[in-house]
């Protein structure tokens, strides 16, 4: 008699919106792996969470605040207790975009500041948002991770991890210390089964722009969580 297949371990995607987070969790969902939804907005993931069902997926919402550490680590445990130990972390919580190409973002009003203009103020919410969370859910998952002997840590960030863009330097500060940190954590766990891996995308994520929309960029995630053959890569740079 044949063995059974282990069953897939559990994605979190962390940041979960209609965008790339739906997109990633369709991907890994569609083959095989449970998904946890999390994001603050309850309505928002509950949606997505029913049109992935809807696609025989096994998916659940888990509203959460990013920003709040209690919150957060509480939804990512009652996620490994319902659907199994979390094997896929995939943070990208990000501040919404227009949804059509070549519109320009009010910069200011999602509460980017230019160089001259950054004070701590303006950028502790962008370090809560970007690197204080993500700090939060590795430090929950990690440990059944570890255990297993097998992970993998998802980032992704945008062209200010990177590269320096007028009007949004406070997200800079922010996303270049989330990438030099997911990369010293690349290195410490590489002994260890658990792979941590970033992906800077400097291009809008907009359906049916070829590499900027987000099935493809959720498939080259899944590609990379898969071959686990090196830390970084971009997009559209």
């Amino acid at each position: 008699m044949s063995s059974p297949v282990p069953a897939l371990p559990t994605v979190a995607v962390v940041g979960a919106g209609p965008g790339l987070g739906r997109a990633i969790a369709r991907r890994f969902g569609t083959a095989g792996h449970p998904v946890a939804l999390v994001s603050r907005n309850a309505d928002k993931i509950e949606g997505i969470r029913d049109s992935l069902a809807a696609e025989g997926i096994t998916a659940r919402a888990y509203p959460a605040d990013v920003t709040d550490a209690d919150s957060l680590t509480r939804a990512l445990d009652r996620a490994a207790a319902e659907l199994g130990r979390i094997g896929v972390l995939s943070y990208s919580p990000a501040p919404t975009f227009p949804a059509k190409a070549g519109e320009v973002p009010d910069l200011k009003a999602l509460g980017f500041t230019a160089a001259a203009e950054t004070t701590p103020e303006s950028v502790r919410p962008m370090f809560d948002m970007l690197v204080g969370g993500a700090l939060t859910a590795a430090a929950a998952v990690l440990p059944g991770m570890r255990e297993a002997g097998d992970g993998a840590l998802l980032f992704t960030t945008g062209t200010t991890a990177l590269l320096p863009i007028p009007g949004m330097s406070n997200s800079g500060i922010a996303l270049s210390g989330l990438r030099s940190w997911a990369r010293g954590l690349h290195d410490d766990l590489a002994g260890e089964g658990v792979w941590v891996g970033h992906l800077s995308i400097g291009v809008p994520i907009v359906p049916g722009t070829g590499e900027g929309d987000p099935d493809a960029l959720a498939d080259r995630w899944y590609q990379l969580a898969r071959a686990r053959d090196s830390f970084e890569t971009t997009v559209g740079f």
